[in-house]
C-alpha cells in the first residue's frame, strides 16, 4: 500500500466536481470519503492543515455521550454508541475499548449507565472479538483497591472507546477518499464563493503556499469549516448570517501520570477526566464561553491556571496540581448549534442547513460534527447532496469495509507477527507504527532500512526518524507543526530534548530543501507552539 497524497491545487486544470468541500477536519474528511466512495467526484480544501483547529481539540475518546442522557438526547446517544462500534470495526488499529471509573455515582448517574447499556445493545457485534464492550459494574472500596482502580468508597466501572490519534483517523478517512478518486489540498484558503444568479457554483481559492488563485467549480458546495462556518457565509450578503455571540473553548493539559485508568469527575462547571496517556495523564476538557473572533483565539496561561484551580477543587486528588506539573497543553473552539447560557449543557447534535431555504441553491452548511458521529453525519449530508444531483450513486460502503490501510482483522495477533518479522526494530517501535499507520508501517520500516540514520528512536513510545520522511513524502506534511502535531506523536508531550528536536528538524529541512532562514523561522515557530504560554 503506497498511496501518496498530493495537493491537487498545485496542478489544478479547471476540472468541475460534483461536490466541493470546504474544511479538512473530521466532518469534511468523512464526507469526502462518503461522496467519493459512492461515485461522486470530490474536491476538498482546507485553509491550514487537515485535522487541526476544532478537530485537534479532543480528548481522544470515541464515546456514546453518557452525559447527553441528562438532556434526554436519547437519539444522539444511540447514534453515537452505534458509531463507536462501527469505528472500532473499520479502523481497528486506531480505536480500542477503554475502561474508566466514575467515583461515587449518584442515582441519576446509575440510571444513566443502565440506559447506556441498553442503548449499546449492539456493542458485541464487532468484527474483532477483542473490540467488544461489556456492561458497566459497581465496585466497592475493597474491590477498587484490589484491582488498583482508585481509592474511592464506591465507583462505577464501565467502558467507552479511545482513538490513539484522532488526527490519524482524519487522515485515514482522507486517504480512503483519495483511494476512491477524491482530490484534496491543505493550505488552500477560500477567498470567495462563486455565483451564477442565486446559485453557488463553486469557490475561489488562494494557495497559501504560493498565493496563486484558482476557481473551483462544482454542482454542490459544502461548508464544513467548523468555527469558521459564518466566516465562509459572510463572503456574500446572500448567505451572511449573524455571527454567533459565543463559542465553547475546550482545553486539555498533559501532566505526570496521576491515575492508572481514566477517572471521571463532575463539578459545577462541567465534567473532566484524568486519562492515562503515553505514560502521562491527559486532563480535560474545559467548558468555557469564548466571545471573540475565531482567528484571535489562542491558548492562554490564564485558562490553564483557571483549569488547574478547578481540578484541585473538584477532583480531590491527594497532591494539588500546579502549573509546574504541566508539560504540554492544547485546545480549541467548538462551534455550538444553539444559543445557551451554559456551554456544557448546549446540545452537541450535528446540524445540516440547506441554503435553498433562503433561495440559495448549491450550498449546504454542515456544523457541529463530532469524531464519534462524523461518519453517520456524512451519510446524512450525502442524502441531501444526492437529492440535488441527477447522477446515480453507488451503494453505501463506509460502515462495511475497513478504512485505507486498516485491513487488520486482529490487531494484537498482527503486531506479534510484525514483531517477529522485524527483529531489527524494537517491539515498541513496531507496536507504535502498526497502531498508528496500519499496513503502511512497512513503508516506514523500508525507509529506515535504506537509510540507517532514519531508524533512530526518538521517544519512549518507539517513534523513529523515518516517520518524518514518510509523512513529508506521502502525507502532505508542509510544516514542522504538521509533523509534530498532526502526523506523528512527536509533539504531543511537549518539547523533546534539543538533540532530538535538532535531528527531526534537520531531516525535515533537508527533505523540503529549506534555506537556512526558512529553517530558522520554522524552528522558532515549533518551539513556540510546543512551549506553554507565558
Amino acid at each position: 500500500m503506497n498511496l501518496k497524497l498530493d495537493r491537487f491545487i498545485e496542478s489544478y486544470d479547471g476540472e468541475e466536481f460534483d461536490v466541493t468541500i470546504v474544511g479538512g477536519g473530521i466532518t469534511g474528511a468523512t464526507l469526502a470519503y462518503e461522496c467519493a466512495s459512492r461515485g461522486y467526484s470530490v474536491a476538498l480544501v482546507e485553509k491550514k492543515d487537515f485535522g487541526g483547529a476544532t478537530s485537534a481539540a479532543t480528548g481522544k475518546l470515541i464515546h456514546g455521550g453518557l452525559r447527553y442522557l441528562k438532556q434526554f438526547e436519547i437519539g444522539l446517544v444511540r447514534e453515537a454508541l452505534k458509531e463507536r462500534r462501527i469505528l472500532s470495526n473499520i479502523a481497528p488499529n486506531l480505536v480500542y475499548p477503554y475502561p474508566m471509573v466514575l467515583p461515587k455515582p449518584g442515582l441519576i448517574a446509575r440510571i444513566g449507565l443502565f440506559v447506556y447499556d441498553l442503548l449499546s445493545f449492539d456493542s458485541r457485534w464487532t468484527w474483532d472479538e477483542s473490540k467488544q464492550i461489556p456492561n458497566h459494574k459497581y465496585l466497592k472500596r475493597k474491590e477498587l483497591l484490589e484491582k488498583n482502580l482508585g481509592d474511592f468508597d464506591d465507583a462505577a466501572y464501565f467502558y467507552d472507546a479511545i482513538c490513539l490519534s484522532p488526527e490519524r483517523l482524519t487522515l485515514s478517512f482522507l486517504k480512503s477518499a483519495v483511494a476512491y478518486g477524491a482530490k484534496i489540498s491543505n493550505y488552500t484558503v477560500v477567498e470567495d464563493l462563486l455565483w451564477k444568479g442565486n446559485a453557488v457554483v463553486g469557490i475561489r481559492v488562494r494557495d497559501a503556499l504560493t498565493n496563486a488563485e484558482s476557481e473551483i467549480r462544482s454542482k454542490v458546495t459544502i461548508n464544513a469549516s467548523g468555527p469558521w462556518t459564518h466566516h465562509i457565509l459572510s463572503k456574500s450578503p446572500k448567505t451572511e448570517q449573524p455571527l454567533p455571540k459565543k463559542r465553547s473553548e475546550g482545553i486539555y493539559i498533559i501532566t505526570k501520570k496521576l491515575t492508572n485508568l481514566m477517572t471521571l469527575y463532575v463539578g459545577d462547571k462541567g465534567h473532566f477526566s484524568f486519562a492515562p496517556w503515553r505514560g502521562h495523564s491527559m486532563i480535560g476538557p474545559t467548558e468555557k464561553s469564548y466571545f471573540g473572533n475565531v482567528e484571535d483565539w489562542k491558548l492562554t496561561r490564564e485558562s490553564i491556571l483557571e483549569f488547574i484551580d478547578y481540578i484541585n477543587e473538584t477532583s480531590h486528588i491527594k497532591e494539588k496540581l500546579s502549573i509546574d506539573d504541566v508539560i504540554f497543553a492544547y485546545g480549541g473552539l467548538r462551534p455550538l448549534i444553539e444559543s445557551s447560557d451554559d456551554t456544557y449543557s448546549a446540545s452537541r447534535r450535528s446540524e445540516l442547513y440547506d441554503h435553498a431555504r433562503d433561495g440559495v441553491e448549491g450550498l449546504i452548511t454542515a456544523a457541529g460534527g463530532k469524531y464519534t458521529t462524523s461518519r453517520n453525519f456524512a451519510e446524512s449530508i450525502f442524502k441531501r447532496i444526492k437529492k440535488k444531483l441527477t447522477k446515480k450513486a453507488t451503494g453505501n460502503i463506509s460502515a462495511k469495509q475497513y478504512l485505507y490501510a486498516s485491513q487488520i482483522p486482529n490487531v494484537e495477533i498482527f503486531i506479534q507477527g510484525a514483531i517477529k518479522q522485524n527483529k531489527d526494530f524494537s517491539e515498541k517501535t513496531i507496536d507504535y507504527l502498526v497502531r498508528h499507520y496500519g499496513l503502511q508501517y512497512e513503508m516506514i520500516l523500508e525507509l529506515a532500512k535504506k537509510t540507517k540514520t532514519l531508524s533512530a528512536v526518538l521517544n519512549p513510545d518507539g517513534e523513529i526518524l523515518a516517520e518524518v520522511v514518510y509523512v513529508i513524502r506521502y502525507e502532505m506534511a508542509k510544516s514542522l507543526s504538521d509533523i509534530f502535531l498532526r502526523r506523528t506523536g512527536l509533539g504531543t508531550l511537549g518539547i523533546l530534548s534539543d538533540e532530538i528536536m535538532k535531528a527531526i528538524i534537520d531531516v525535515a529541512a533537508a527533505e523540503w530543501k529549506w534555506s537556512e532562514e526558512t529553517k530558522r523561522k520554522e524552528t522558532e515557530t515549533i518551539y513556540k507552539i510546543l512551549k506553554l504560554p507565558v
